[in-house]
């Protein structure tokens, strides 16, 4: 397991998805937006979110991890099911 600085996380995750030419900035600003409402919506619970000593990390099974949740949000872009990819978050 890979514990990462959720800020990390987060960075890594837009860098990624900026990367691919159909997403690019804008969709990378707008993941970063959806997540950290997620993440901050105290009703709803990421298991794979730590809070240690008042900071959050995120934990990876190790680093691939990022680009399958970069490939999963594209394939979502690309067919138009993005609700889709947000629910499976929950």
């Amino acid at each position: 397991m890979v514990k990462m600085p959720l800020e990390d996380f987060i960075e890594e995750v837009k860098s990624e998805i900026i990367g691919y030419e159909e997403l690019g900035e804008e969709k990378a600003l707008e993941w970063e937006q959806k997540f950290l409402s997620l993440v901050n919506d105290k009703s709803k619970s990421v298991p794979q979110i730590e809070v240690k000593d008042g900071k959050k990390f995120y934990q990876l099974e190790d680093e691939s991890e990022i680009f399958k949740i970069v490939d999963m949000y594209l394939a979502a872009a690309d067919s138009g099911e993005e609700q889709d990819y947000w629910k499976k978050w929950d």
